[in-house]
């Protein structure tokens, strides 16, 4: 315990790289961490129906979600495990088509964990009710995001989400419908690419192209309680790291570079019913008019024709939104219609990958009829797969980060003070689990 207790964060100004690669601080993690907090298991979008079920894995840890009824609260999350000798009940994603089935030895439960058949029951004339029901696990939902939590005694979700719906609420995720779900695996540490997708500060060295039209200065860092947020600086205009004079700015290039990027390089960061549209129109910039307003009146005036009503949100928000971790492993930008968020879990006990989950969403008007599921695209090897340009990029530096963390000799790492600070929150949480660090 104390070579791992030399890993915590909190208090330290150089950080042992350690929390990165050694697998006694996986188990740690494993032990400590992940029964313990409320985790995104799924969207009620992928449990439509009575039956539906989805499979949630971290570790040895596994649950499953269920629909229990056509209400919105009727939703129910089981260990995933027979009650009789242990076999797993659930794999992936499916329907029990009004039944739970064991199929070792063909025991039986109805949705709310209530059995309904052993076989020979006689031999086990000891046996309650109550002793041959499912086990639950914690479940809640907010935004049409379905959580789980292993451990019975944790508060409630909406407790432990804080004041992330503040952030959250004004985007309205519970309308939003997914446009894709990829999963593959990611060659470093699934605190890594937290890390990385909790700053701006990669972005002149990892995302160039992105200051032609983002002022990477002017995002603002809200490290909260339990999670982190950060965003602003979403006025289209170059980063003044490119020392380009006031006067030289070219609003037609800021327009296009922006409008090409968030299109082209980051596929779904604006929701597919808006993003070819948006390209479509945005070609010619009008005399007298900045990139900035043509950009906001074109997403406006769109999401009014598409039946949504953005009356409510600030131009910040139909700009550039807002970054939020929702604490341990979901992570994303947030923006006026669409959602790029990430979940990311260990894979195993390597501490040197990751399972790394992105989910593309977008808004949909009020009433309007259900979309079906896209397909689940799973790729091993992320390098099979165009993610779009800025998303390769983080991948190809996740690889560089974890090979450097791994260099023999290598000193502690450090933060900086303003835009590595919900990176540092991140980690005093952790530590918090982990160590029992202060609040």
């Amino acid at each position: 315990m104390g070579e791992v207790s030399a890993m915590q964060a909190f208090g330290n100004e150089l950080i042992p790289r350690e929390r990165f690669t050694s697998t006694e601080f996986v188990a740690l993690e494993y032990e400590r961490l992940w029964p313990r907090v409320w985790q995104v298991a799924c969207r009620l979008e992928e449990i439509p129906s009575p039956g539906d079920f989805v499979e949630y894995t971290i570790g040895d840890h596994s649950a499953f979600v269920t629909r229990t009824g056509t209400g919105t609260c009727d939703v129910r999350a089981y260990h995933n495990t027979c009650i009789h000798r242990g076999t797993r009940l659930a794999s992936g994603c499916g329907s029990f088509r009004g039944e739970i089935r064991c199929p070792f030895h063909g025991w039986r439960w109805d949705l709310d964990g209530t059995n309904t058949y052993v076989q020979d029951p006689h031999e086990f004339p000891a046996a309650t009710p109550d002793e041959l029901r499912l086990r639950d696990v914690q479940v809640g939902e907010y935004g049409g995001f379905v959580f789980v939590n292993f451990d019975a005694d944790a508060p409630p979700l909406r407790a432990y989400l804080e004041d992330i719906p503040d952030w959250f609420d004004p985007y309205r995720p519970e309308r939003m419908v997914f446009t894709s779900m990829k999963t593959t695996i990611v060659e470093a540490n699934w605190k890594v690419v937290v890390d990385a997708f909790n700053e701006g500060y990669h972005i002149p060295a990892v995302h160039p192209e992105i200051l032609k039209w983002k002022d990477d200065a002017a995002l603002e860092y809200t490290p909260l309680h339990t999670h982190t947020r950060y965003g602003g600086g979403g006025w289209p205009m170059p980063s003044p790291r490119l020392g380009i004079p006031p006067e030289e700015v070219d609003e037609q290039e800021i327009l296009l570079a922006k409008v090409d990027d968030l299109v082209d390089n980051l596929p779904g960061y604006i929701g597919p019913s808006e993003a070819e549209v948006l390209r479509a129109q945005a070609r010619e910039l009008p005399d007298g008019m900045s990139a900035g307003e043509y950009y906001l009146n074109r997403r406006r005036n769109g999401a009014v024709a598409r039946g949504l009503d953005w009356s409510h949100l600030s131009d910040e928000q139909v700009l550039g939104g807002d970054d939020l971790l929702v604490f341990p492993n979901f992570i994303g930008p947030v923006v006026a219609g669409a959602f790029f968020g990430y979940r990311v879990r260990p894979n195993g006990m390597d501490p040197d990958t990751c399972i790394f989950d992105l989910w593309t969403m977008e808004e949909q008007a009020e009433g309007a009829e259900p979309r079906p599921l896209p397909e689940r695209e799973v790729y091993p090897d992320w390098r099979t797969h165009e993610w779009g340009l800025i998303v390769e990029q983080d991948f190809r530096n996740f690889d560089g980060i974890q090979k450097g963390l791994r260099v023999p000799g290598g000193p502690g790492l450090r933060w900086n003070r303003r835009q590595e600070s919900c990176v540092r929150r991140f980690h005093e949480v952790l530590d918090r689990y982990l160590f029992g660090a202060p609040t």
